[in-house]
């Protein structure tokens, strides 16, 4: 039995079935609670979904996704995906999605083509607060030029744990957002290049430099109220997921991740 939650447990749930799968198809995905509840979270045939809502977690204990996918020319499939909530979560980002493509054979060393089959993904990402762990305030020392621009944050780890980076483990880059009234009105993510060389992660007692993105937004920020966010985790993450299941007809992709969010809100005159 589960355990109930208090504080903020935010879900963020999104539904996407690629255009390449020729109609008609249709998704049945039900959530069940630790306290054998379950809530349907989506059962149609459109090809896209989203929704949002607070509080919406109301137990702490492994949570199943019971997903059915099914098509009258390809097939059908099923999975039942769990995962577990310390009770500690801020925001659950569920995402599901299905496409079809060539499944990748491996032959030796390389992987070749074959032929096109169905393909379901599950991202699960459970988010923290990040404050209890990390410092954040303006590194007003680090100056824009040419290549980096501003905003500039400095990060230290006030935890006994090593931190990594989102995109690389030695860099982080984050958003940032334009705030009125405290809704957020647009948000810039810069660009993320994934070709920079090997950093060492953030440890215990260090600091590291925070950017919008790999190379910063701008020299100057114009009068506004602004939020930055940057993501941290305690262990090394790709971006990617990886295969759950696989027959000949259907291949399961899922993945779960963990990190801790960062937010400072500032204001320039």
């Amino acid at each position: 039995m589960g355990m109930t939650l208090y504080g903020q447990n935010d879900i963020r749930f999104s539904f996407e079935c690629n255009e390449r799968i020729e109609s008609p198809s249709k998704a049945k995905i039900i959530l069940k609670s630790p306290d054998k509840e379950s809530f349907n979270m989506f059962t149609d045939t459109i090809r896209n979904y989203s929704f949002s809502e607070k509080n919406f977690f109301k137990s702490k204990g492994k949570y199943t996704l019971s997903i059915t996918f099914e098509t009258e020319k390809y097939g059908k499939d099923s999975l039942d995906y769990t995962f577990e909530l310390k009770g500690s979560e801020v925001t659950i980002v569920i995402s599901v999605s299905f496409d079809y493509r060539e499944k990748l054979i491996k032959e030796g060393d390389i992987y070749v083509k074959g032929e096109k089959i169905l393909n379901g993904y599950v991202r699960l990402n459970k988010y923290y607060s990040g404050a209890r762990i990390v410092e954040i305030e303006p590194d007003i020392n680090h100056l824009s030029d040419e290549f980096y621009k501003g905003p500039f944050f400095k990060i230290k780890n006030k935890s006994s744990d090593t931190l990594y980076g989102e995109h690389l483990p030695g860099y982080f880059w984050g958003t940032l957002s334009y705030i009125r009234n405290d809704s957020i009105l647009a948000t810039r993510t810069g660009i993320l290049d994934y070709e920079f060389s090997d950093l060492p992660p953030l440890y215990p007692d260090s600091t590291k430099l925070a950017t919008v993105g790999s190379f910063g937004y701008r020299r100057k920020l114009i009068p506004f109220d602004y939020r930055f966010e940057v993501m941290l985790a305690k262990e090394w993450q790709s971006q990617g997921i990886g295969i759950l299941e696989e027959s000949e007809n259907f291949t399961w992709w899922a993945g779960t991740k963990e990190y801790y969010k960062l937010i400072y809100d500032f204001k320039t005159e």
